[in-house]
């Protein structure tokens, strides 16, 4: 297999496109549910939606809400570039809620950003753990990631297919999987 040059940066539009809207539904109405709107609807993160996410924190019943505002909020900050900031709030969203799938995979795109990816890849083992997510795709094409900037390319093409088995028509692992060559073994 060929070496495949990832560039975060350059990928973030396309590779996390789909981690960086892992965002999680809020019931009810008021600023968590405002905070969850905007995160929807692509929000770039402005410092008013921020604020209001922050708010909702000081508002919740319920853990789930607050574990998923944070995952919103952590979402925003990534997409604003923020990802010491995304990274804090994924990780206070595991604090309240450690199974939740969601912030596993969004900490781990947080974390291959800031080239932290050792870290990462614990992150999306134990969202892989998940089998029941409909999020597998994203938390093996963010491995895949991971895998070929360590040089494993059997590893991260293994992943990409396996990606693509769940989602076929997946334009960003189609597009990085092409970029693999598959030699016969010898």
């Amino acid at each position: 297999m060929k070496h495949l040059r990832t560039v975060i940066l350059a990928l973030s539009v396309t590779a996390f496109a789909q981690t960086a809207q892992a965002q999680l539904v809020v019931q009810g109405e008021g600023d968590a549910a405002i905070c969850y709107q905007h995160t929807l609807t692509g929000n770039q993160g402005s410092r008013s939606t921020l604020q209001t996410c922050s708010n909702a924190l000081k508002q919740f019943n319920t853990n789930k809400d607050e574990a998923a505002t944070y995952v919103n909020r952590g979402v925003l900050y990534m997409r604003r570039g923020d990802q010491v900031r995304a990274s804090a709030d994924y990780k206070a969203a595991l604090d309240i809620m450690p199974n939740l799938t969601e912030a596993h995979i969004n900490f781990a795109a947080s974390l291959i950003r800031q080239d932290k990816l050792d870290d990462a890849l614990i992150a999306l083992n134990t969202a892989l753990a998940d089998a029941d997510s409909t999020k597998r795709p994203e938390a093996l094409f963010n491995r895949a990631i991971i895998l070929d900037r360590k040089e494993n390319y059997r590893g991260a093409y293994k992943d990409l297919k396996a990606a693509l088995v769940l989602r076929p028509e997946w334009e960003p692992a189609i597009s990085m999987i092409s970029r693999y060559e598959v030699q016969p073994a010898g």
